[in-house]
């Protein structure tokens, strides 16, 4: 099991595809498997490193609380380890504020940012959202009925209208061994609350993708828009009919545009 020591602690990484190295971030509660559909696009011309942030997955979960500039410099560790520098950087929600705090503290890293469905600080939706299931988790309430919940926040209506996507997605959810403990949970929520990039998100220099989702109840697509606005010479998208996970939701078109974005530097 490839596991690289930093910070104190264990990461688990994956590596696919051979050429310039595309880090991949997980969000709040993703493990690398949230990865998986964009990587047959992704390693055709680059070299894809996905990986477990601390407390999830197959990485260690020490004592928490964590912060995202915790994370952030786990992430630093292991593109240092790996002696893959410079990356193109993909964060994705919770992912992309570890991103951006990178790109921030070491820009000389950092190839190209691209922020997917992130924000500069979590509105009051997704904290009451990540505050609640907290609580569920710890009066032990079913798996099952937990991941139903779940899907209600992070796919568009549209894709969990399609006949037997939701079981589909209900099966792997339950099938996958990188489930979050509560106190991963808890340590990663602390991350979440207190992350706020408006003081200086425009001081981020590199070049920079901020995708949106128009059907995103976590990240609102006018956040986006404000991010690529405050940091120069970004490019903005945004996907229409699509949640809160378009590397999963439509895996094809979100890979065509990270490429056609990392062809244009």
């Amino acid at each position: 099991m490839p596991l690289v020591k930093v910070n104190g602690i264990n990461l688990y990484y994956e590596i696919y595809g051979k050429g310039q190295p595309l880090v991949c971030v997980a969000g709040f509660t993703g493990d690398h498997n949230g990865w998986q559909l964009v990587i047959p696009y992704l390693q055709e011309n680059y070299q894809v490193i996905i990986f477990d942030n601390r407390g999830i997955g197959k990485s260690d979960c020490p004592d928490g609380p964590y912060t995202v500039e915790m994370m952030a410099e786990d992430t630093i560790g292991l593109i240092q380890a790996l002696q893959l520098d410079p990356v193109h950087l993909l964060g994705n929600s919770m992912g992309g504020s570890i991103a951006q705090v990178i790109a921030l503290r070491q820009p000389q890293l950092v190839k190209s940012l691209v922020l997917a469905n992130s924000f500069m600080q979590p509105h009051g939706r997704l904290l009451l959202h990540a505050r609640n299931r907290l609580e569920l988790m710890q009066q032990n309430v079913p798996a099952e009925i937990m991941l139903r919940y779940l899907l209600l926040w992070v796919y568009s209506s549209n894709y969990l209208g399609q006949p037997g996507v939701v079981e589909a997605l209900v099966q792997a959810a339950l099938a996958n061994p990188c489930n979050i403990s509560i106190k991963g949970y808890a340590a990663q929520l602390h991350a979440l609350v207190n992350f706020d990039s408006r003081a200086w998100l425009d001081k981020i220099q590199v070049p920079c993708l901020v995708i949106a989702a128009d059907d995103d109840l976590l990240a609102y697509p006018k956040e986006a828009l404000n991010m690529a606005d405050r940091i120069k010479g970004a490019k903005y998208f945004c996907f229409a009919d699509v949640g809160h996970l378009p590397q999963l939701e439509c895996p094809q078109d979100f890979s065509r545009l990270v490429l056609n974005f990392f062809m244009t530097l």
